[in-house]
């Protein structure tokens, strides 16, 4: 589980729906668990706006839809989580007609965090089954990680410096410019 957090509530994902719609933050569910959400550096909050902003560029007027992270996903029975970005292919389903817990997302950016790092890359990595891509991005140094589904698991391919192919939205991202004017990590 997330290390942001201690376990403090347990109930049913339909307890949760009604708990979290009269909360004033926002929460993971995992099996049963309910676990508040951490708030970010200034790095991570501008490489947040900094993706959503060359996501939304790049896919704008196609058939992909970008959406921040205010959107819950589902990513399994009962795990809901808050990526950083998603992107759908199409409008995208949703669990209901409230249009606020997302289903289907090709594509999921996390921005890493030190309290959120090795969550990030590892439970909640492997509860990413149905996304076709993973792009991670370190807010404390320049450096990305697209993590793709195949049919043998996962790929990994890192890069330092030059582009980060997004293969589930066709869009090829350069690293440099995710990290353009972004302040407060060691080398900015």
């Amino acid at each position: 589980m997330p290390v942001v957090a201690p376990r403090t509530l347990t109930m049913s994902p339909e307890d949760y729906f009604e708990w979290e719609a009269s909360q004033t933050e926002r929460h993971e569910f995992h099996f049963g668990e309910v676990f508040p959400m951490s708030g970010g550096t200034s790095a991570h909050a501008e490489i947040i706006i900094a993706l959503g902003s060359l996501l939304y560029a790049e896919l704008r007027g196609t058939e992909y839809k970008v959406r921040s992270e205010a959107m819950r996903v589902q990513i399994s029975g009962d795990e809901y989580v808050y990526p950083d970005l998603s992107v759908t292919r199409g409008p995208g389903t949703f669990r209901s007609t409230r249009k606020i817990t997302l289903l289907d997302p090709v594509l999921i950016v996390e921005v890493l965090s030190p309290s959120t790092r090795s969550y990030d890359y590892g439970e909640k990595l492997a509860l990413y089954r149905s996304v076709e891509d993973v792009l991670l991005v370190d807010s404390q140094r320049r450096h990305v990680e697209v993590v793709r589904r195949t049919d043998d698991g996962w790929t990994l391919s890192g890069a330092l410096e030059g582009v980060a192919s997004l293969r589930s939205v066709g869009v090829d991202l350069e690293v440099e410019d995710l990290y353009r004017d972004v302040t407060g990590f060691e080398d900015a």
